[in-house]
């Protein structure tokens, strides 16, 4: 592009220097010269990538020149995050780029599936494109196990050198305890153990092919890929859909290697639902008459029907169990009236109540 220079008027330019001012060309240059300046320091406090690392077919490891801001990192800015990651091949990130324990500045980033070998490009925030070729490997995941009568887990373990990344960022660490550690740039831990890294599952699913011919898709239950110390997080059938007993059922992932992929299901009865107590008039606990050992309660629902004839309805409060006991929190801006019975019914037959009844508060 060729610049045109501004051309003052010969008069103008002469009245200008008989009266002593300073040019006209003097305060456009400084205009100029300052907008420079800031647009510069704009550029320095915006993080810039570094290297790109594929760690498997959804998971991104970048570097970049300093930590990214609060607000990049921030979960509830989710899909504005998304716009500064600017992928070709259609791809993209699936949640927020999370701080890697130990590290200043690098991050654990979840991508929807990579092709291999595919070259693609990554524009942070409109900035220079940076390259990186893209690669189809899977998490290895031991076996599948049945927890339900409509949810199974994927389990992996750390002495398979694979790790799932809540035990190695640094916004869990703190929750974490014993089995938060930290990786080095090679992803080796301290004794030189190399680890695979399972991302955010946020928006996962596998394939279900049972023996019967069936096909079908289940998703992930948010939460629980890493609750209560276990790699295991659970994937559930559509609603209305349950597993039957003495049909294998054989599941296929995108981004998981199963060892032991089928199993066959067994009967599974459901949870007893023992007693409900209003906490304030949008929650209450529920407590089971036994204690699941684990969070599956996770993605579960009740409806209440009030003696009023009023209808609600309730969502687990995620990973807020302890013991039998887990919250349960109004939705749809439901409120439990204080002089109101209601009845509490599991939705899609996860329990059984019988005369369960909750007292507003």
């Amino acid at each position: 592009m060729k610049l045109r220079k501004r051309i003052v008027p010969a008069a103008l330019a002469l009245s200008v220097l008989s009266a002593g001012l300073v040019t006209i060309g003097e305060p456009l240059n400084a205009d100029a010269a300052s907008n420079k300046a800031v647009v510069a320091a704009e550029n320095e406090q915006v993080a810039k990538i570094t290297n790109i690392k594929p760690l498997n077919t959804m998971t991104l490891q970048i570097t970049f020149n300093q930590p990214l801001a609060a607000a990049d990192v921030d979960l509830n800015h989710l899909d504005a995050i998304k716009k500064h990651f600017m992928f070709n091949g259609d791809l993209e990130i699936v949640n927020v780029p999370r701080l890697m324990t130990g590290s200043k500045s690098t991050y654990i980033v979840p991508t929807t599936f990579q092709e291999d070998d595919f070259i693609y490009t990554l524009s942070y925030k409109e900035q220079r494109n940076k390259v990186f070729e893209g690669t189809d490997e899977k998490v290895y995941v031991r076996n599948v196990e049945q927890v339900t009568n409509d949810t199974f887990t994927l389990e992996s373990f750390q002495e398979d050198g694979v790790v799932d990344y809540a035990n190695i960022i640094e916004a869990y660490r703190a929750g974490r305890g014993d089995l938060a550690f930290s990786l080095d740039g090679h992803n080796r831990d301290a004794s030189g153990k190399r680890f695979d890294v399972i991302s955010s599952l946020r928006d996962r699913y596998v394939t279900v092919r049972t023996s019967e011919g069936e096909e079908f898709v289940a998703n992930y239950v948010p939460f629980t890929q890493a609750a209560d110390g276990r790699q295991a997080p659970q994937f559930r059938l559509p609603a209305g859909k349950v597993l039957k007993p003495g049909v294998t059922y054989r599941v296929h992932a995108q981004w998981a290697e199963i060892d032991v992929k089928s199993f066959v299901a067994k009967e599974i009865a459901p949870f007893t639902l023992q007693s409900a107590k209003a906490m304030d008039e949008k929650s209450f606990e529920l407590q089971l008459r036994n204690d699941p050992q684990s969070d599956l309660l996770a993605g579960r629902s009740v409806a209440l029907k009030g003696s009023d004839g009023s209808t609600l309805q309730a969502q687990y409060r995620y990973s807020s169990r302890k013991g039998a006991v887990g919250i349960f929190d109004l939705t749809n801006g439901g409120t439990l009236k204080a002089n109101v019975s209601y009845t509490v019914i599991p939705l899609n037959n996860w329990a059984t109540a019988t005369n369960l009844v909750l007292q507003g508060k």
